[in-house]
């Protein structure tokens, strides 16, 4: 079924069909929201307070506007409300940033790969609030610049630069590490 149909269908409280179309959207959206918390339990109470709110408001939904985008808003905006209620520090992780073949690795492989991960989460956790911010939703809300810019009240170019900068900064600290990484071992051969 088309999701503009589930839409309609959710719109006049088919529970069925809105089932449907979270499931398209379920990973993602969870992914998006366990990075601005710091338990999958926490993030469980965000995802299930974020899908409370969007069946609420499918009703007022406005069909010009992409359904994704809209659905990421309302778990940014719940995300974001969290934060400032409990005035936590922000911790997020990117492990969607590796892109690898997902085929059985050895035991070197996986270690390797797992060290990789944990860089990148410390390298994500070191971005500004609003680099990390644009990072994330650009990466796991998968929403354009323009979206972004909508969403969190900043100019286009404003959203650009944080973009740009914290892709710079990943992109400089790995190549540190590695850099780092390959003397430490030269060094012990």
């Amino acid at each position: 079924m088309l999701e503009n149909q589930l839409i309609s269908k959710c719109q006049n409280g088919d529970g069925e069909a809105f089932r449907q179309l979270i499931n398209n959207y379920r990973n993602k959206l969870y992914g998006y929201i366990w990075r601005f918390s710091d338990s999958s339990h926490v993030a469980e109470e965000l995802f299930q307070e974020t899908l409370i709110k969007v069946w609420k408001g499918l009703k007022k939904y406005n069909d010009q506007k992409k359904f994704s985008s809209w659905l990421f808003t309302i778990a940014h905006n719940v995300a974001m409300d969290s934060l400032r209620t409990k005035k936590k520090n922000l911790t997020f992780t990117s492990l969607e940033l590796i892109e690898k073949n997902k085929s059985v690795l050895g035991p070197d492989e996986d270690i390797i790969e797992k060290e990789e991960i944990d860089q990148i989460e410390i390298i994500v956790n070191s971005l500004s609030v609003k680099q990390r911010e644009v990072f994330l939703l650009r990466q796991h809300g998968e929403m354009s610049f323009k979206e972004i810019a909508e969403l969190t009240g900043q100019p286009l170019n404003t959203v650009l630069s944080h973009m740009r900068y914290a892709v710079q900064k990943i992109k400089k600290k790995l190549e540190n590490e590695n850099e780092t990484r390959k003397r430490t071992s030269a060094e012990s051969i």
